[in-house]
């Protein structure tokens, strides 16, 4: 019984943190929020609007 409560715990707190977590991302059309990171080549500055018109893969995750 105690495993039970466990899992239906784990399982609200999971899917409460998804209605959060998909309120900020960008809906289908919308542009996607600038950012600038160090190129990896030579550290200077690159942003993502610097590369528009191009075609760009972004691929977003974390680890926590």
């Amino acid at each position: 019984m105690h495993h039970l409560f466990l899992v239906l715990i784990v399982m609200i707190v999971g899917a409460l943190s998804g209605f959060r977590a998909n309120a900020d991302q960008p809906k289908t059309g919308e542009r996607h929020p600038d950012f600038t990171l160090p190129r990896i080549s030579d550290g200077q500055a690159m942003s993502l609007s610097d590369l528009r018109g191009k075609k760009v893969l972004l691929i977003q995750f974390a680890s926590w």
